[in-house]
């Protein structure tokens, strides 16, 4: 996901777009400085790419929004639509119109003073836009109480929830901020996902894995045999697994221990992720 890019018109933040979140805000709090914030924020955004528009927009909210702190907090999360499902939305990754409350959180609330409310934010927001970028920020400047914030992610109830957990912690990922974690300082959630029943989620486990490794070449084969070993996923899901971490590895010639897991014999090229690898790697 490319949040600097100049997005589709079906992907951006733009002036229709920030009229309906002044309406959003509005609606919760009447005292919200709607003519201020319309003056300011759209004249700014045909210059900027994306990733400054939605800065921009979270800017324009904290500068006129009629509070600060925790009650800052609450607005914008009572001003999203009661559900994810009433915005009528048809992916599994959300509208970038609701990106600019993430940010907001993130650069604004991200302080020791409303870390745990911060931090209990994402849950609700992710399921209308993917927000692993916003909680990267909370991972640099307060890694142990996001960790643990993530690890409890990874049992929610809700799968973009769980996804995040898993999203979030691809720390490899050129995505600022850098995080002064170690690459596979995800493998608790990773082994907590990796049977998640939501293909949404075991596909970022996978993506995760693939990540790792680039860098640690026999860390995702280890970690994939292990889970064999222990039963809790076998054949097509075992294979989907194996399949989305390692394919782009064995394209780029791989180690020996990323194709033998896959089946095939070391140096023999994969011709496209949606071949399937021989049957005797579904065992």
């Amino acid at each position: 996901m490319n949040h600097g890019r100049r997005s589709s018109a079906d992907g951006t933040i733009d002036a229709e777009r920030i009229a309906r979140i002044v309406r959003e805000v509005h609606a919760v709090c009447p005292e919200f400085d709607t003519d201020a914030f319309v003056a300011s924020v759209p004249a700014d955004l045909p210059r900027l790419e994306l990733s400054a528009r939605i800065a921009r927009t979270s800017q324009g909210l904290r500068d006129r929004l009629p509070v600060t702190g925790p009650d800052a907090l609450d607005i914008p999360l009572r001003s999203l639509p009661p559900t994810p499902a009433a915005t009528a939305v048809t992916n599994d990754f959300g509208l970038h119109l609701y990106s600019p409350r993430s940010d907001y959180v993130s650069r604004y609330l991200r302080t020791a003073e409303h870390l745990e409310r911060s931090l209990a934010a994402p849950t609700r927001t992710t399921g209308y836009f993917s927000v692993e970028l916003p909680v990267r920020h909370f991972l640099a400047d307060f890694p142990d109480e996001t960790m643990k914030a993530v690890d409890a992610w990874s049992r929610d109830e809700g799968f973009r929830v769980r996804r995040l957990a898993s999203e979030a912690t691809r720390l490899p990922l050129p995505w600022p901020p850098r995080i002064a974690l170690p690459a596979d300082a995800g493998l608790p959630v990773l082994k907590t996902l990796h049977d998640d029943p939501h293909r949404y989620v075991r596909t970022s486990v996978a993506n995760h894995l693939g990540d790792v490794a680039a860098t640690q070449p026999d860390f995702a084969p280890a970690t994939l045999q292990r889970w064999r070993a222990s039963g809790r996923v076998t054949g097509e899901q075992f294979a989907f697994l194996t399949r989305d971490a390692l394919s782009n590895r064995l394209k780029e010639g791989g180690p020996p221990a990323h194709a033998a897991l896959l089946g095939y014999a070391h140096g023999r090229r994969w011709p496209s992720r949606a071949a399937p690898p021989p049957s005797r790697a579904r065992s």
